[in-house]
């Protein structure tokens, strides 16, 4: 599944060669950063998770199989990790978590401007449920298949499915609502 470059960028990549690992990063990194803040909206962490999600990745290249592309693989690493993020703010402080992801700029209209539109499709977002919400940024907006998607998450594409039809009737209500 791998492209000859991207075969090429992993070898170097495994062996260690620091050319090789920076291509990596500079390959990869706003698809990863871009991934991070569709899931989380502006989070001061983004930085951190980043290079958390590089650092995962190249520790983990030498058990990279090649079953999907490295694009795919990262996703998979940047959903893991933004998992393990919200397990540990949950712990943390459950109720105030749950209020601030849920209620995350409540109150706001609509505007007419691309930056208000875009903000408010962000807190809308922030509004859908983890696992929905996932779904509909991996399908809307990194474009990818209802198989890539299951692949990634390893849930049944049936679920993926019923995951995507649940975040969009959910964001209509929500629409309809503001």
């Amino acid at each position: 599944m791998l492209s000859r470059e991207e075969q090429e960028l992993l070898e170097g990549a495994k062996a260690g060669r620091h050319r090789a690992l920076r291509q990596f990063y500079g390959t990869y990194q706003g698809q990863v950063r871009a991934h991070l803040f569709r899931l989380l909206g502006p989070d001061c962490e983004i930085d951190d998770l980043t290079q958390i999600v590089f650092a995962r990745a190249f520790n983990a290249l030498g058990s990279f199989q090649g079953n999907s592309t490295l694009s795919t693989w990262l996703y998979r690493i940047t959903a893991n990790t933004t998992h393990n993020l919200l397990r540990q703010r949950f712990r943390r402080d459950r109720v105030k978590t749950a209020l601030n992801w849920f209620n995350a700029g409540r109150g706001t209209a609509v505007q007419s401007s691309r930056v208000e539109a875009r903000d408010e499709a962000h807190r809308l977002l922030q509004r859908l449920r983890p696992d929905l919400r996932e779904v509909f940024v991996l399908y809307h907006y990194e474009g990818l298949t209802l198989q890539e998607i299951s692949d990634i998450l390893g849930k049944p594409v049936s679920t993926v499915g019923d995951r995507l039809t649940r975040a969009r009737k959910k964001l209509r209500e929500l629409v309809s609502a503001s």
